[in-house]
């Protein structure tokens, strides 16, 4: 199979995960990274297949280059995405798409008239664990979800270009998206900032269809890191542990139920039903990687992108909301 040229644009913080996904021959399947753009030149020495420019207009012009990877910091994205695409480009582009849901509006009109895939990091969605999470979810194992409860904390990384909400909670917002199946009818959003004008510790509440509430707390000023998502079903819940080594799901039987009272059966009164508690084998695999794979089978036309840029635009509208949220003194404010 012909090779598919690739460049990595940005290789900082993030970008380098991508670079090691190269390896030593700088290829990844039947793809090959032509180029690395970035303002300095990684540390690692780099193939010499592998070209570092400073200057993108040299990735862009490359008639050979079919994708670009955009790992860039957050405000930069929407130009980079608006000449990649214009230069005809497949895109992978991190999340969130955009700042601006206007800009993410025009990212994903332009490329469909480019007839080119626009892809957005969501890398939870490639996560095995979390996969199982949904697959017991839609078997109707833990019955109707009644809640979520994520955490996300940790001492930094601490952003300069995108608040903890933008930077962090982005990602709770696709995530209980996907495990829901469904959109946020409302979102209400508090936040401080501490450190450099943005939000370092922030609050989201959002109201799914279905009574469902969903709760997401961010903190990159936290001196313990925590990544643990609770899904709290009628029959069982489920605990997603991101920071555990091996066990990252344990499943409660556990639930209340309302039960007739004894002494009149006119009434009820809540019980706690206690089960077991299970910690399924699962078969890890490094999410970046099974996303990555998932955007080159987009490119060859071998899958259907899982998260899009209407995806990616859906999260930028309900950060957007989240912000108008925070306006209005936290008040809740529809979808």
């Amino acid at each position: 199979m012909q090779k598919l040229n690739l460049a990595l644009i940005g290789c900082g913080y993030w970008g380098k995960n991508y670079l090691n996904l190269f390896g030593h021959e700088g290829s990844f399947g039947n793809a090959q990274l032509k180029y690395i753009n970035d303002i300095k030149k990684p540390s690692k020495n780099l193939q010499k297949e592998v070209t570092f420019t400073q200057d993108i207009s040299v990735v862009l012009s490359d008639p050979e280059v079919e994708a670009v990877i955009i790992a860039t910091p957050t405000k930069s994205h929407f130009d980079i995405a608006l000449q990649a695409l214009m230069a005809g480009k497949n895109v992978l582009i991190e999340k969130p798409l955009t700042l601006k849901l206007e800009d993410s509006e025009k990212l994903i009109k332009l490329a469909k008239e480019k007839g080119k895939i626009l892809m957005v990091g969501h890398i939870f969605k490639y996560n095995s664990a979390l996969r199982e999470v949904k697959r017991r979810i839609d078997s109707g194992e833990i019955g109707q979800i009644k809640y979520l409860d994520a955490r996300r904390v940790a001492l930094g990384p601490v952003r300069q270009d995108a608040s903890a909400l933008w930077d962090l909670i982005s990602h709770e917002v696709y995530i209980f998206m996907y495990l829901t199946g469904s959109k946020p009818l409302s979102v209400s959003y508090t936040g401080e900032s501490y450190l450099n004008g943005v939000d370092d510790i922030v609050s989201v509440n959002m109201r799914f269809p279905g009574k469902v509430i969903a709760t997401a707390y961010a903190n990159w000023i936290h001196p313990i890191k925590e990544r643990k998502l609770v899904i709290g079903g009628t029959k069982k819940a489920i605990v997603f542990d991101d920071i555990h080594p091996s066990e990252k799901l344990t499943i409660y039987d556990r639930s209340i139920e309302y039960l007739p009272n004894p002494n009149n059966f006119s009434e009820f009164q809540a019980g706690t039903r206690e089960g077991d508690i299970l910690i399924p084998k699962l078969n890890l695999s490094q999410p970046l990687i099974t996303q990555f794979d998932h955007f080159l089978k987009c490119v060859n036309g071998v899958e259907k992108c899982m998260s899009d840029g209407n995806e990616g635009m859906e999260v930028v509208k309900i950060l957007e909301a989240a912000e108008k949220s925070k306006s209005l003194g936290g008040a809740e404010v529809k979808l």
